[in-house]
């Protein structure tokens, strides 16, 4: 749950590759074929409360959510509640499980990751200056609640608000004293400094807060990624470029959490309202950043070579939905090089007298997921749920402790992938089917986004033919709807 902020934003025209728009609407995911053509998903929804599991079933807001690729599984965390998922691919359905750990069923503010590799998931949030995590390699044990799969884990960053934790490679190899495979994060902020703590042990021991000592970025920041080589960012809308202009970027350690640096994206200024940017690495070391644009609020991305020196032109993602005219909460995930998916909160309205983000806001939003897989020179966008079943219908309010009503999504939602490259998307649906006012809208029901066909982020899994995005001579987009499955 995001404090609120007041900044002071210089605009810019922001330039973004060149986008040609064909509409096409596809068949059932039912009948699609993972590996080829434009993504179709499935969704569903976790089940109600029944006076034992499923406690904050309705009450998800700010969802996150890993996949652990030793067994297939997905473990989604919101409010004090975490879940186990299972795929089945030939049904199409979703298997929800309750596997909440006890250790961290008192945090102030979920949040989740898993390490694809080993398994690991960390659940929990923030309480102070430690945090009340857990963690798990079994998928949360074999019954609700059991703590036999959950041991307790308690980094100490020294700050009180808006968590993030990931894994990733040790940079250079590991560190001398390192007795895991993999450097795991836990960052916090304060109203101005940012501080991380660093584990190299598979999160059994904590390392004492580190700081962003030179106020590269201040306050928000989205989830924690890491690239191959081992270079960790930590997306933040609220960073200073050469010039000191406050602009979209990020944190980054390149040793393994011993120091934080900082970069600032030219061109892109912090914008006035919103939530927090998000990062895609990929297997070439690409990172990638999209957020929501100052001034128009578009979702827009743009991708780096350097960590972070320089950056590609921004691509406006709207122009690949026919009307779009905003987003939020934008989670990117990457795969192979080339391959990345942004999914994010989209809507076709216009409201002259609010924002997306205030409460007198008129607008409906759905889910949309958008493709590259040739680095970013082509997008591919699916809207995921239907326009008779928006995700939201009124504001986004961003306002943190001092909002008044349409927080019930609060701050993020989140984005996976399996082993095999499909997409899974983590959203608080606030409209449930048959909510058709923005007074209806103000539920969070734990739901999730799974891709049942087309082209994955991993060229491992294509089915050989060609995508239809790399057949163009230049920039196409396509917005693909698929079958909708409530559980």
């Amino acid at each position: 749950m995001r404090r609120s902020r007041v900044l002071a934003v210089t605009f810019a025209t922001l330039l973004g590759a060149s986008l040609t728009v064909a509409e096409t609407l596809s068949a059932s995911a039912a009948t699609a074929t993972f590996g080829s053509g434009a993504a179709t998903f499935i969704t569903s929804t976790a089940p109600a409360y029944d006076g034992t599991n499923f406690f904050n079933s309705d009450a998800a807001g700010e969802p996150s959510i890993g996949v652990n690729w030793k067994s297939g599984a997905a473990m989604f965390m919101a409010g004090t509640d975490t879940y186990k998922l299972t795929f089945d691919d030939t049904a199409g359905t979703v298997t929800w499980a309750d596997r909440t750990s006890p250790y961290s069923v008192g945090n102030l503010d979920p949040i989740l990751a898993t390490e694809h590799n080993s398994g690991l998931t960390m659940a929990g949030g923030d309480d102070g200056a430690c945090a009340v995590m857990s963690s798990t390699t079994t998928d949360g044990g074999s019954t609700s609640f059991d703590t036999s799969g959950w041991t307790p884990t308690l980094p100490c960053p020294l700050v009180v608000d808006h968590p993030t934790i990931g894994f990733g490679p040790f940079a250079g190899g590991a560190p001398l004293g390192a007795t895991g495979s993999f450097a795991s994060y836990f960052c916090q902020q304060e109203a101005i400094l940012d501080e991380c703590s660093h584990s190299w042990d598979g999160g059994l021991t904590w390392s004492p807060s580190v700081p962003d000592t030179n106020l590269d970025c201040e306050s928000l920041f989205g989830h924690i990624k890491a690239s191959p080589d081992g270079t960790a960012y930590i997306p933040n809308a609220n960073c200073f470029d050469a010039d000191s202009n406050q602009v979209v970027g990020g944190l980054t350690t390149t040793d393994n959490g011993l120091t934080l640096g900082g970069y600032g994206i030219p061109g892109a200024p912090t914008p006035a309202r919103g939530f927090d940017p998000s990062i895609a690495t990929t297997s070439d070391n690409t990172v990638y950043e999209t957020w929501s644009r100052a001034g128009d609020y578009h979702p827009v991305v743009t991708s780096s070579t350097d960590h972070g020196k320089t950056w590609a032109p921004q691509t406006d993602l709207a122009a690949t939905v026919p009307g779009l005219t905003a987003a939020t909460f934008e989670s990117a995930v990457g795969g192979d090089a080339g391959r990345v998916a942004i999914a994010f909160l989209g809507t076709k309205d216009a409201d002259a007298s609010n924002t997306p983000f205030d409460p007198g806001f008129t607008g409906q939003w759905q889910l949309y997921v958008a493709y590259t897989y040739d680095g970013g020179a082509t997008w591919t966008t699916t809207q995921v749920t239907p326009d008779s079943d928006p995700v939201q219908i009124g504001g986004i309010n961003d306002g943190g402790f001092s909002s008044t009503d349409h927080r019930n999504l609060l701050d993020f939602m989140d984005a996976s992938t399996t082993k095999d490259g499909r997409v899974v998307v983590a959203y608080a649906d606030g409209c449930p089917p048959g909510c058709t006012t923005a007074a209806a809208s103000s539920h969070a029901t734990a739901s999730v986004a799974y891709q049942l066909g087309g082209e994955g982020l991993f060229a491992a899994a294509d089915t050989g033919t060609t995508s239809a995005a790399s057949t163009s001579s230049g920039p196409t987009t396509s917005t693909v709807v698929g079958r909708l499955i409530k559980r």
